[in-house]
């Protein structure tokens, strides 16, 4: 009995240490796998520059989408800051084009029906896109065949398959125009 109960003293702290570390790698997304076919984008929860005064990317290190994305692989980040949604790479059939709409940019002119991509020509580069002065909206720009890599809380495409997008809340049922697509906007 008292090796038992000598046995139990000298393991049961480790343990709940141990337990406690899981639970707060695992609860406060300290480390993240992204498999090699999707990405990350990054949301930060909190920040002490606090939230986005401007726009919907936060370009300065404040609260909320950040403009890069992360690529397949193992990330680590500090406890409880950051929210990370996996998504898909955006892919396009040959052939096929994907129509791209931005979330956030200086406003359309009155007179536009479709953004104007002068400078603002890199869809992949979230940070370059709103420096150029890239314009929130339908973009004149396609996206040709292949497999891209976007923001997805910055854009949204549209193919003739799926919608590539980020729900922004967990009460979206759907994506606006993904009727009759099943919950992650493909054909069924």
């Amino acid at each position: 009995m008292d090796a038992l109960l000598a046995f139990l003293v000298a393991c049961v702290p480790p343990i709940i240490f141990a337990a406690i570390a899981i639970i707060i790698i695992r609860m406060g997304n300290v480390v993240r796998y992204i498999p090699n076919d999707n990405i990350g984008v990054v949301e930060k929860v909190w920040s002490i520059k606090g939230s986005v005064t401007s726009g919907f990317i936060a370009l300065n290190g404040e609260a909320g989408f950040q403009p890069e994305i992360l690529r397949g692989g193992l990330h680590f980040f500090f406890p409880f800051m950051y929210r990370i949604h996996i998504d898909n790479l955006v892919m396009i059939g040959q052939g096929k084009v994907g129509y791209v709409y931005a979330r956030d940019g200086l406003p359309l002119a009155p007179s536009q029906t479709l953004a104007s991509n002068a400078a603002a020509t890199d869809f992949q580069d979230t940070r370059a896109f709103l420096g150029t002065e890239g314009q929130k909206g339908p973009q004149r720009q396609l996206l040709r065949e292949g497999v891209h890599a976007l923001n997805l809380a910055q854009f949204i495409v549209l193919t003739e398959d799926s919608i590539y997008a980020v729900k922004l809340n967990k009460d979206e049922a759907a994506i606006p125009g993904c009727r009759g697509y099943d919950r992650n906007c493909n054909r069924p």
